[in-house]
């Protein structure tokens, strides 16, 4: 028989799923198959931000978003043996009130995990990891509108307003948008789009990436004369959440874009965030 050692997380969730602010209880189990001399036994709770730009060493960057190490057990001139048998050790910590979720992008992951170790003289330590899932927290101020405008030298102006900024995956994101003015140029193509911009930094590289998560195009004719057109996207049901990290960030925006035939362009951007439930 050997020695196990475990990490047992008090969550409902699997895998086990907080928010920061949380508390952590947890308690860590010892089955010594026999009588045990340990110099320590440690506890340690920490995330992982790594950002990834390129193939070399300056192009990554890493870092931790949090970082907790802790005694569970020391000997002592009168308790220097664990006798064989199980042993328990409860623990417990409060993540920081700031932190990014746990993530996998493109240019940085981001992780969580408890490490636990008995470190035992002229053995090899036993060793027990636990992963955990960290949540964006709830979205502050989700009904506040949000609202940008851009105008051409011919006197167009392009208005974009969205009657919320924070939204959680399935929600619909309502709005209008107007062209205001008139111009002898035709309008070739009017697009409104919901965009995915991841954003990492490393050292001093800096990249992002963007992509179309929903696209809705728009027939000119609407615009023309100059009555707002309702603006209904859907938000989908797998997207990431909106968070800053230490080196990377997830966005989520809605552009509008308007092109005449002449190859002028007009084009804005919202910022809205994104949330989990």
């Amino acid at each position: 028989m050997t020695h196990q050692l475990t990490i047992q997380l008090d969550s409902t969730e699997t895998p086990p799923t907080f928010r920061p602010g949380d508390t952590v209880h947890g308690v860590v189990r010892l089955a010594a198959a026999s009588d045990l001399r340990p110099r320590s036994i440690t506890l340690r709770a920490f995330g992982d931000e790594i950002t990834s730009l390129g193939p070399n060493v300056a192009m990554s960057e890493h870092t931790h978003p949090f970082d907790l190490s802790f005694n569970l057990w020391s000997p002592s001139p009168a308790h220097a043996v664990l006798p064989a048998g199980e042993h328990t050790y409860p623990f417990e910590f409060v993540l920081p009130a700031v932190l990014p979720p746990t993530f996998s992008g493109e240019l940085t992951n981001i992780a969580y995990r408890i490490e636990a170790k008995v470190d035992l003289p002229l053995h090899s330590d036993l060793r027990a990891e636990q992963s955990f899932t960290v949540r964006v927290p709830p979205l502050v101020d989700p009904d506040k509108p949000v609202r940008a405008t851009t105008s051409s030298p011919q006197g167009l102006t392009l208005e974009l307003e969205l009657k919320s900024s924070g939204f959680y995956p399935g929600d619909h994101l309502l709005g209008r948008l107007q062209l205001i003015g008139s111009t002898d140029k035709p309008i070739k193509q009017v697009a409104l789009e919901l965009i995915s911009r991841e954003r990492g930094e490393a050292h001093d590289f800096v990249d992002r990436v963007e992509g179309v998560r929903v696209r809705l195009e728009i027939d000119p004719k609407q615009l023309l004369a100059g009555q707002p057109f309702p603006i209904d996207l859907p938000i989908p049901n797998d997207v990431d959440p909106s968070f800053n990290g230490q080196h990377s960030s997830k966005a989520r925006l809605v552009r509008a874009q308007v092109d005449l035939e002449d190859g002028q362009q007009l084009a804005l951007e919202n910022v809205i965030r994104v949330g989990v439930r």
